[in-house]
């Protein structure tokens, strides 16, 4: 009888464990992800495996897509300058998140908004500017984005804990994205006409209130 009892407590503890552990295990084995920002105002087009591949979903100029585990050949063509940008991908598990630049000059910033956005819990309640916390060069792989990092503010939650960090990457020039480069043309990469920045900057420095 003690045995059956032990063995009971057993299958009721593996199930529990099982059921908890279930949607980690889903996500690992399912298909990782590729982020896509369109850089001034252009669209792309991504094949993957010679397969032309729809995006997922879009929000603003972020597209995202879905690839399954393993090595792929993915194609990234850029609309306005007509570039194809050929990436060997590696998604491991399904917690991969990469982001492809769709042209060589697109690099990006990483932006820390914790305070910027939420000095109190709820978004738009902050009242610092955003700090550059990382820049990322183009080199011409994937870059991995990692957790609490998102591609556009409609995107970010609406409130948060104190103790979380929330980070906004936004692309830009590469040419603005080095040691010395001006630190108002870096913040432009959070205005609306951020996509200026690869179409006419001189004419986004000049204005005295871009959005």
């Amino acid at each position: 009888m003690r045995k059956v009892q032990i063995t009971a407590v057993i299958v009721t503890v593996v199930g529990f464990v099982g059921a908890g552990l279930a949607p980690f295990a889903i996500q690992y084995f399912g298909s990782g992800t590729l982020h896509v920002v369109t850089a001034g105002g252009g669209a792309v087009e991504l094949v993957v495996d010679g397969a032309p591949t729809r995006e997922r979903s879009k929000e603003d100029d972020h597209l995202v897509y879905e690839i399954t585990r393993g090595h792929h050949a993915v194609d990234l063509t850029d609309s306005l300058t007509g570039t194809v940008t050929h990436y060997s991908v590696d998604v491991s598990n399904g917690y991969s998140e990469l982001l492809l630049p769709t042209r060589k000059d697109q690099c990006f910033i990483r932006f820390d908004m914790s305070e910027a956005l939420y000095t109190g819990s709820e978004a738009g309640s902050g009242k610092q500017s955003p700090s550059v916390e990382e820049v990322f060069q183009n080199t011409g792989t994937p870059i991995s984005v990692s957790t609490n990092v998102f591609l556009t503010i409609g995107e970010m939650p609406d409130s948060i804990n104190s103790r979380r960090r929330i980070y906004l990457l936004r692309d830009l020039p590469c040419a603005f994205a080095v040691d010395g480069a001006n630190p108002r043309l870096q913040s432009l990469a959070l205005s609306k006409r951020a996509d200026e920045l690869f179409t006419d900057p001189d004419a986004l420095l000049a204005d005295d209130n871009p959005e």
